[in-house]
């Protein structure tokens, strides 16, 4: 009973601050104030402002508006001796308050490379902690939205370094210096992106060549390129080598040209597609994407004029004389392909007879004279045709992918 009376009277005893006394302080903070003069008692050295980033989420990150968007909160931390008060006068235990940023001095800290207009960071309706000793903590969570030009020459497998700049404008490091806390950002709260992964950050100040410091936020990101593997990379080497199957389709079904223009057309897409996403520049570099689909156009082209120009062997009369050199290319191509030509004249002991056969040379004595038609000219170009497109489109693309994987690696 009587330890229960000792708590009593000690809670009886306890003095707290009121509304009142809370009133008082501001009104007694107030007094005399003049937010238009930096702090500092001591005017010939800097104000000292500490700085830390605490990161959010990564919001956006254009390629072709160049622009990145972050959330994220910046806290910004200086010694006011205006603003220190005694607790012992306001209830004991009144150690810190809450003020508006309209009633206090706050560094009007501006974004330098803003990619819409420029706006202060501190906003007046936002409040700033105050401590009794005369800190000031102001902790403001916005998005910044930066101009940050992409270097696309990796494309979709490339990474990124954006930079956002502050300063305050018309202070010099013999007025106010900027000292982050961290060399990197807080990631405690940050939320995961799903096209972009932050590899690194980076908090620093900077001082510029006329003699004003930056603060500069730099963020490295990598792609997370998952998706534009399974979407864009696969379906464009998947309809290269759909492309070059024309050779191998049958010319009486008469859809040779359809079949070619329409899978030219596909690459033609995929090509609008990537230039949407990426900007008209050609500074730092093109992307290696659009030179191997500009190759792919190319080489889709020119099997639309192979395919013409091979048709016309298909549609000659037979009666029409074939050059010589054109019945010595056939021959060979297809004794390399190993095919029958459709007619074949063979002189043997004196007798002639035609046999469809194979036009190679004959071991026991036998004399054979190959008759070429123009259908197996037009056989003979299809096959080369097809073994040289093949070369083409596998020599492009294993280029295309060697160049990425040692930028991987």
């Amino acid at each position: 009973m009587r330890s229960l009376m000792i708590v009593l009277c000690f809670f009886c005893f306890v003095d707290g601050y009121t509304i009142q006394d809370q009133t008082q302080l501001h009104t007694d903070l107030a007094s005399g104030y003049d937010r238009r003069v930096r702090p500092g008692i001591d005017r010939t050295a800097p104000l000292r402002i500490d700085i830390k980033f605490y990161l959010t989420s990564l919001k956006e990150f254009s390629e072709g508006l160049s622009k990145i968007g972050i959330v994220g909160s910046l806290s910004l931390e200086w010694i006011d001796s205006r603003l220190r008060w005694d607790p012992s006068n306001y209830g004991w235990n009144l150690y810190e308050t809450s003020l508006f940023i309209s009633d206090i001095w706050t560094p009007f800290l501006v974004m330098m490379n803003p990619f819409d207009k420029v706006r202060k960071t501190l906003l007046d309706g936002m409040s700033c902690k105050v401590y009794d000793y005369g800190k000031v903590n102001c902790l403001p969570p916005d998005l910044y939205e930066a101009t940050c030009d992409a270097d696309v020459t990796y494309y979709p497998f490339d990474s990124q370094t954006c930079t956002l700049k502050f300063y305050v404008p018309a202070h010099y490091p013999s007025d106010i210096i900027l000292r982050p806390n961290s060399s990197t950002f807080d990631m405690l709260l940050y939320e995961e992106n799903g096209l972009w992964s932050i590899t690194s950050t980076r908090l620093y100040y900077h001082v510029s060549v006329y003699n004003f410091e930056e603060l500069r936020l730099e963020i490295n990101m990598k792609r997370r390129t998952a998706y534009y593997i399974a979407g864009l990379i696969l379906p464009i080497c998947f309809m290269n080598f759909l492309q070059i199957l024309v050779f191998v389709l049958p010319v009486e079904s008469g859809e040779r040209m359809g079949f070619s223009i329409t899978v030219l057309l596909a690459v033609a897409v995929f090509l609008t597609i990537i230039q949407d996403k990426l900007p008209e520049a050609s500074e730092p570099n093109v992307s290696y994407l659009t030179y191997k689909l500009l190759v792919d156009m190319l080489l889709g082209c020119a099997m639309v004029i192979a395919v013409v120009f091979g048709m016309n062997f298909y549609h000659k009369a037979d009666d029409k004389a074939i050059p010589t050199r054109l019945k010595s290319f056939t021959r060979r191509v297809m004794m390399c392909c190993k095919r029958k030509i459709s007619t074949v004249s063979i002189e043997k002991y004196g007798d002639t007879e035609k046999t469809p056969v194979e036009c190679v040379n004959d071991d026991a004595g036998s004399d054979i004279t190959c008759n070429v038609t123009w259908n197996d000219v037009g056989l003979a170009f299809d096959r080369l045709f097809l073994i040289l497109f093949f070369v083409l489109l596998i020599s492009n693309n294993v280029v295309y992918l060697v160049i990425m994987a040692m930028m991987s690696s």
